[in-house]
């Protein structure tokens, strides 16, 4: 697992981006935090999650809010 944070996040159209501790940032959908809904995901959570190939490249997979 990856651990970063939430780097922004657009509630209008479920998706942003994490930033990871190796500064790497990362696209996510609402649709893949196992543990919170999407009206409950906040810029500076901490996460962990895991990378998969999309359809547009790499985005996080199965995130997981940690604070």
């Amino acid at each position: 697992m990856i651990k970063g944070k939430v780097n922004n996040f657009n509630p209008e159209h479920d998706f942003g981006f994490l930033k990871g501790e190796d500064k790497n940032k990362v696209f996510f959908h609402a649709s893949a935090v196992e543990n919170k809904t999407r009206n409950e995901i906040e810029i500076g959570q901490k996460v962990e999650y895991q990378i998969a190939q999309g359809m547009k490249g790499p985005q996080a997979v199965k995130i997981r809010v940690i604070d």
